[in-house]
């Protein structure tokens, strides 16, 4: 399933707040908002609920066989923006399908 991408109207105090906290956490503000959402919104699927929201480093994951390793299990994975990886950066799944996670890299502190 592909992502949507929707316009979201936040007052410019709750986009302060968002980003200040994004900031911290070292995350877009996309990102930080995704995270906020999907931890708010309950799901039936267990991998969802176990899993969206973790944070790997980039030595866990295996380049050459397409694998990530999370809580000791190994998924394959599709990283967003189709970088290559980065095993001294630490990335977030963002979205878990089957076997299937979805990972993004955390934003870098400026």
């Amino acid at each position: 399933m592909a992502d949507k991408m929707i316009a979201l109207r936040l007052d410019k105090d709750l986009y302060e707040r968002i980003t200040e906290d994004a900031n911290r956490e070292n995350r877009s503000v996309n990102n930080y908002i995704v995270t906020k959402l999907s931890e708010a919104v309950p799901t039936n699927n267990l991998d969802q609920r176990q899993i969206v929201g973790s944070v790997v480093g980039g030595d866990k994951i295996n380049m050459a066989n397409d694998l990530i390793e999370v809580k000791g299990i190994y998924y394959r994975y599709d990283l967003l923006a189709n970088d290559s990886v980065n095993s001294k950066k630490s990335y977030q799944v963002i979205k878990a399908n089957g076997n299937i996670l979805t990972i993004q890299e955390l934003k870098s502190e400026k």
